[in-house]
């Protein structure tokens, strides 16, 4: 396929995309001197994606791969990006598992001093006690 056709097929702009440089030498062959086009790397991968062979082929595929790679970490149902530890690696498991051991044993401690706590107070706030008899308890 000819470069100016796919050029404007595919709407790339000179001096973004790619640069003509006009060669100055004569060409050796004769007729009309040549044009050298230098692409950019964002234009050599579309060009090698839409290329209809086994390299683009083969273009495509890298870089479905390099997509992946980068969105895998991203998706919703990987366990560390949700906060998770990873359960698959035994001492990540075993980390986590001992901290909320930790955790749970704490608040079990709060709890049991929280009620302890309730029960004196209940004692102390009877029904029917006027402020008088209250303070004569303390």
């Amino acid at each position: 396929m000819d470069k100016k056709k796919r050029i404007s097929d595919y709407g790339f702009v000179e001096n973004i995309d790619y640069v003509v440089f006009h060669n100055s030498v004569e060409n050796p062959f004769g007729g009309r001197p040549a044009k050298e086009y230098y692409i950019s790397l964002d234009m050599a991968k579309e060009l090698s994606m839409v290329e209809r062979n086994e390299k683009g082929k083969q273009a495509r595929q890298y870089f479905i791969e390099c997509e992946r790679r980068i969105l895998q970490p991203q998706l919703p149902n990987n366990p560390t990006t949700l906060g998770l530890p990873n359960f698959l690696d035994p001492a990540e498991s075993a980390i986590a598992w001992a901290e909320q051991y930790k955790k749970v044993q704490l608040l079990d401690i709060q709890v049991q001093r929280l009620e302890t706590e309730i029960d004196s107070l209940k004692n102390l706030f009877q029904v029917g006690i006027s402020p008088v008899q209250f303070c004569k308890q303390a």
